[in-house]
């Protein structure tokens, strides 16, 4: 079966709405077994030095476990944090001081799809710090 040539240039914007609160599921029922998944505490070890508590679903027939998009989010910052006490990455830059303040530049590949002009420094220790561009 061959693939289809998309045209990304005839496709049409799409606008949606999204009940409040869509993203904060009350129930859920299983991907992988079609059970209803029960409301359920789970701790998430990320490598030796870093676990999130978390309020999510697990299923108790198949034992799959669930999050909602704001406790995605909170082990999306406890991944960073564990890559960070890892050292397993590492980019430099330099840095200038214009007086008042010290500046750099972030690397256009962690900017990417980044719209709006603010940050928000997160300080993790006398110095490193956690950027988040919103």
């Amino acid at each position: 079966m061959e693939k289809e040539e998309i045209d990304f240039d005839e496709l049409e914007d799409a606008q949606f709405q999204i009940k409040e609160g869509a993203f904060q599921p009350k129930t859920l029922t299983c991907a992988q077994c079609g059970s209803k998944a029960k409301k359920s505490h789970i701790e998430v070890i990320i490598g030796s030095d870093v676990s999130v508590k978390a309020t999510g679903f697990e299923c108790k027939k198949c034992g799959k476990q669930y999050l909602g998009l704001e406790e995605a989010k909170k082990l999306d910052k406890a991944m960073i944090v564990s890559r960070i006490l890892r050292n397993d990455f590492r980019m430099e830059r330099a840095i200038s001081y214009d007086g008042d303040n010290w500046t750099m530049r972030i690397p256009r590949e962690f900017a990417h799809g980044v719209q709006k002009q603010k940050a928000e420094i997160i300080p993790l220790g006398a110095k490193q710090f956690c950027v988040s561009i919103e």
